[in-house]
C-alpha cells in the first residue's frame, strides 16, 4: 500500500469520524434541551413572548431577567407560570445555538419592580442540564374563537352610567377596566403596565396575544373630523381589519362624535375591509347601533362594551 493511499484512507476515516461526532452534538443538544426539530408532533410556543434585558448562568443557576413590568402589586400566579415558561423557552433558543446547559439545575426568573430586577420564582429543571417541553400556557388554547365577533353581540354594559359627565372628565381606562388575572399576566408580559396603560396599550396588547398581525396606519387614510384617533391595519387568519382606536381627551366631550361615526362608516364602504372596528373610551350615541344593523362589517367597543370586549380575550 502506497503512502498516498494511506493518507486518503486517513483523510476519508477523520471526515467521516467528524461528521458523526458533529451529528452526535447536534442529537444531544436537541435531546438537552427538551425539544427535538425533527419531532412535528411536539407543539411550540405562539403567543409572544416577553422581551429578555439580561441572561447569565452563574454555577447551577441560570438567571433570566424580563422587561415585564410588576407595578406595586404582588405578581400573580398566571404571570409567575407564564415567566417561569418563557425563561425556558429563552434558554431553549440558546441551547440550540450553541449554549452549553451542563450542571445547570434551575432557573431564577426576574421582572421588572420600578427599573430594578427582582426575582419572581425559581424553576427548578427535571434533570440537570434537562429542558421540559414547552409549557401550555404558552400555545393559544382556541384559535378558532373571534373575540370581535363575541363583543358584536353585547348591546351594552348597564353597569356603566349612560349619560356622561357635562365637564368632560372620565375615569382612566386603567382604573375603569377590571382585568381578568390571565389577561393582566398577558399584557404585562409583552411591556404594558396594566396600572398605567392607555387605551391604546389595552387594545394593540389585547389583539397581538390573539394572534392579530398589527401594523400601525393604511396608507392614503386619514379620518378628518378628529386628531384623537390612531388608525392601524390587524389581520389575523387571512382577513384584514382597519382598526381605528379614538381616545379621550381629558376636557373633551365624553361621548363619540357623530360625524365621525359617519366618516367611519364611509371609510369602510369604500375600502371594503373584512372589519371595520372603532374602538374608544368614550360614550356611544344611539346612532352608533342604527349604523351597525345597515353595515354588519362596522364593529364599535365604546365605554360601555369596553369590559365585554376585554373579557372576550378570555378563551384566546
Amino acid at each position: 500500500m502506497t503512502a498516498l493511499v494511506v493518507i486518503v484512507i486517513v483523510v476519508v476515516v477523520a471526515a467521516a469520524v467528524i461528521a458523526f461526532v458533529m451529528r452526535q452534538q447536534k442529537q444531544d443538544s436537541a435531546t438537552t434541551s427538551g425539544m427535538d426539530r425533527s419531532d412535528g408532533s411536539l407543539k411550540l410556543p405562539d403567543r409572544p413572548m416577553p422581551l429578555v434585558t439580561d441572561f447569565h448562568v452563574t454555577g447551577d443557576t441560570a438567571r433570566t431577567v424580563f422587561a415585564v413590568p410588576l407595578g406595586d402589586t404582588e405578581p400573580g400566579d398566571h404571570l409567575v407560570e407564564l415567566l417561569g415558561a418563557a425563561a425556558v423557552e429563552h434558554i431553549r433558543t440558546r441551547v440550540l445555538d450553541g449554549l452549553p446547559l451542563t450542571g445547570v439545575a434551575r432557573v431564577a426568573v426576574c421582572a421588572m419592580r420600578g427599573n430594578e430586577p427582582e426575582q419572581i420564582t425559581v424553576v427548578e429543571l427535571p434533570k440537570i442540564g434537562e429542558l421540559p417541553p414547552p409549557a401550555p400556557i404558552l400555545m393559544r388554547s382556541h384559535e378558532g374563537h373571534d373575540p370581535i365577533a363575541a363583543v358584536q353581540a353585547v348591546t351594552a354594559d348597564t353597569t356603566v352610567a349612560a349619560t356622561p359627565s357635562t365637564d368632560g372628565s372620565l375615569e382612566p381606562v386603567a382604573h375603569f377596566v377590571e382585568l381578568p388575572s390571565q389577561i393582566d399576566a398577558q399584557l404585562r408580559a409583552i411591556g404594558v403596565d396594566t396600572q398605567k396603560m392607555s387605551l391604546e396599550d389595552l387594545v394593540i396588547g389585547l389583539l397581538r396575544n390573539a394572534g392579530y398581525h398589527i401594523e400601525i396606519g393604511r396608507a392614503g387614510l386619514s379620518l378628518a373630523t378628529t386628531d384623537t384617533a390612531d388608525i392601524y391595519s390587524a389581520t389575523r387568519g387571512g382577513k384584514s381589519s382597519l382598526l381605528v382606536i379614538v381616545r379621550h381627551d381629558e376636557g373633551s366631550y365624553p361621548e363619540l362624535d357623530e360625524h365621525l361615526i359617519t366618516e367611519f362608516a364611509a371609510t369602510v364602504a369604500q375600502l371594503r375591509p373584512h372589519q371595520g372596528i372603532l374602538i374608544t373610551d368614550k360614550f356611544s350615541p344611539y346612532s352608533m347601533y342604527e349604523r351597525e344593523k345597515r353595515d354588519k362589517r362596522l364593529v364599535f367597543v365604546t365605554r360601555e362594551r369596553l369590559q365585554a370586549f376585554v373579557d372576550s380575550f378570555l378563551v384566546s
